[in-house]
């Protein structure tokens, strides 16, 4: 009798924690990821478009393919209008091979379109809709 009871115990607080799996930014915004970017140039979105419009930021991510990458991220729809006064963001990651990833608490409006300057390594933009 006892065991049957605890047995129904553990059962019911099993099904409880596969019920309420935490809930991620992604399933709740729909952000998507840009195509990599590998040199200096206006950030293409996942659909193959150079996301030179409006767009929400709501991170940013690099992969060090040597020591000491770098990336620079600009509200610009060219990597002309890139400088002190367009700059957003940068992130980098000295060790090759590794990741370094920014997700930003409240996401980042880039009216003219998003532009980045790389040093080395490969960057991602994550981006999505405008947040409720």
């Amino acid at each position: 009798m006892f065991k049957r009871k605890i047995f129904t115990v553990l059962a019911i607080l099993s099904l409880a924690c596969l019920l309420s799996v935490p809930a991620y930014a992604q399933a709740r915004y729909g952000l998507r990821t840009s195509r990599p970017v590998q040199v200096d140039a206006v950030v293409t979105d996942n659909a193959g478009n150079a996301m030179d419009y409006p767009v929400w930021v709501y991170g940013i991510r690099i992969f060090a393919d040597a020591n000491n990458s770098f990336m620079g991220v600009y509200d610009a729809d060219t990597t002309g209008e890139c400088d002190d006064t367009t700059v957003r963001d940068e992130i980098g990651e000295a060790t090759q091979y590794d990741t370094a990833v920014k997700m930003y608490d409240k996401p980042i409006f880039f009216s003219d379109g998003v532009a980045v300057i790389m040093t080395t390594g490969v960057g991602f933009i994550i981006y999505g809709p405008e947040p409720q």
